[in-house]
């Protein structure tokens, strides 16, 4: 009767005859959705046929109907995975509703299920691209901390792909009495065929919680990375958990963790020596099992003689270290970068641009990028977004970059005017400044010396920070 019912529903149903029966009928088809079944059954009953199921075939759904119901066995049924426990004699349209549930259900677990799969491919090792001896290297020690959930520093300069490094180290390290009866067995005509294992409360579903500290005002970090309780300042009308809370059972990444205050970096010491948090206003402390992933674009030995950083929170953040090399320091990963970015946003633009000619990739490998990774992939979706022939070539890059790699004509000191050596180098390093916009970095790589030469220079020889 069941069967006749859905099919004039719009169902593909199969009536059973026994439970055993129904296990050879999932084992040969691969495309059942829900299985409808009596609780009292010869051989084997409805509670035994569900384990059975959902042991074997948890993506299915599963809907016991009895006469002879008890709150016992209704529990008990739930608690094995049952989507609805249903008492006879049924209303039709009540049966037809609890289907429609089951199946819906499914269908949005389904597509949990390829979201995840799309977030954990769209953070995989695959898209940190480099075949550089130093990105190798990165992937090396990526790969070491998806092993345990020990806590990681992530340095590099801006634009180098941070955040990206501790999404692919999250997402690489979360990888879940009554007469005889029959069961019925139906399908969609529309349903997918699909045999992925709906979500659970696994670690597939870990939370990866990103703040970036240098962007919160420093009078609401606290409160927003530990909570606060209803009242405990003006304008808390309602208690907050807190991001490290939302965290829970995952990683906290924080982005530019130097821009702490030391009363907060103290705060954060005890949390990762702890593992307890306390909100504003509260008395109670509450557990947090977090990764914590910290990032900053400042230069650690720097940071650390100026006090920016505690030294004891930065030994307890860099138990393990990934230095991210400015794209400038790897200029061989460019060509695949390059293709990596075509591939990736071609489709976006509808653009038919497929490659780059090699004087134009020579130019692009000559160039300094103070923008690192981000400043190329923006390059890219401009060259996508104008580009009207399948080849970029040399007159498509933006001025600057062509400029900034074309050898500069040198200016000839034998003249009216003649400077002494440190008239020169004063100069040189004004000069040097000025194009690299005030990065000191980039001028001093520009110079050939390194940056705390350059800082004593320029200290040296009174040049204007500006």
């Amino acid at each position: 009767m069941c069967a006749r019912l859905l099919e004039r529903r719009g169902y593909q149903a199969r009536s059973i005859t026994s439970a055993r029966e129904a296990l050879s009928l999932l084992a040969q088809n691969g495309d059942i959705d829900l299985v409808l079944a009596d609780l009292q059954m010869p051989e084997m009953d409805g509670i035994q046929l569900l384990s059975a199921v959902k042991g074997k075939y948890p993506h299915i759904e599963f809907i016991v109907m009895t006469g002879y119901g008890t709150v016992k066995s209704a529990v008990e049924a739930m608690q094995l995975g049952a989507a609805h426990y249903i008492q006879k004699p049924f209303d039709h349209d009540e049966l037809n509703l609890l289907i429609q549930r089951a199946l819906e259900k499914k269908q949005l677990e389904e597509k949990v299920d390829r979201l995840r799969a799309e977030l954990q491919g769209k953070y995989s090792f695959e898209n940190v691209i480099g075949k550089s001896q130093v990105m190798q290297a990165v992937l090396e020690k990526m790969a070491a901390a998806c092993g345990n959930r020990a806590t990681v520093l992530i340095t590099g300069e801006s634009g180098t792909g941070k955040e990206l490094v501790a999404r692919g180290i999250h997402y690489n390290t979360f990888s879940g009495g009554e007469p005889a009866g029959h069961p019925e067995i139906s399908s969609r005509e529309t349903s997918s065929s699909s045999r992925t294992v709906g979500p659970t409360l696994n670690e597939s579903d870990a939370p990866f919680v990103a703040v970036n500290c240098g962007a919160l005002p420093k009078d609401l970090i606290e409160s927003e990375l530990f909570g606060y309780k209803k009242g405990a300042f003006t304008g808390a009308v309602s208690d907050s958990e807190g991001l490290f809370r939302a965290a829970n059972g995952g990683t906290i990444f924080l982005d530019e963790v130097m821009e702490m205050s030391p009363d907060l970096q103290v705060k954060l010491m005890r949390v990762l020596q702890e593992r307890r948090i306390r909100h504003l206003g509260d008395t109670r402390e509450f557990p947090v099992d977090v990764r914590v992933i910290a990032a900053t674009n400042k230069p650690v030995e720097e940071s650390l003689e100026s006090g920016a950083i505690r030294k004891d929170l930065y030994y307890r953040l860099s138990v393990i270290t990934i230095h991210l090399p400015a794209l400038r320091d790897r200029a061989d990963d460019i060509p695949l970068l390059v293709e990596h970015f075509l591939k990736k946003h071609q489709k976006s633009y509808g653009s038919t641009v497929a490659g780059v000619d090699p004087q134009a990739m020579d130019t692009l490998m000559k160039y300094v990028w103070p923008g690192n990774v981000r400043e190329l992939e923006n390059l890219i979706e401009m060259l996508l977004a104008y580009g009207k022939s399948p080849i970029i070539r040399m007159t498509d890059l933006p001025e600057r970059i062509v400029e900034s790699v074309q050898p500069q004509k040198k200016a000839s000191m034998l003249g009216d005017e003649v400077f002494t050596l440190k008239e020169a180098e004063r100069k040189l390093i004004i000069n040097a400044l000025a194009k690299s916009k005030g990065n000191k970095s980039l001028a001093a790589q520009m110079l050939g010396i390194s940056r705390k030469s350059l800082y004593k220079k320029i200290e040296d020889y009174g040049i204007p920070e500006s």
